[in-house]
């Protein structure tokens, strides 16, 4: 299984890049907001990134959900 770049669009990682396992749709990722992670969600469009010679995934904000029972090694750190 291959990986796949994305970027995140809204919340608090708005415009940052990481990627995911192909075939991953949902990204958590830490919040700005106390005790609460942001959740991305693919809409299916994709978005050339500078430098980047593929196109990026875009995973839209879909909202915050409360971090309490979500390992921190579950959350998916932007790395852009």
């Amino acid at each position: 299984m291959g990986d796949e770049l994305v970027v995140l669009r809204g919340g608090s990682r708005d415009g940052e890049s990481t990627e995911v396992d192909e075939g991953v749709r949902r990204i958590l990722a830490a919040s700005d907001a106390p005790g609460l992670i942001d959740v991305y969600e693919a809409n299916g469009e994709t978005q050339a990134l500078p430098g980047n010679s593929e196109r990026a995934l875009v995973f839209e904000h879909a909202g915050q959900e409360p971090a309490d029972g979500v390992a921190p090694e579950m959350l998916h750190p932007p790395t852009t």
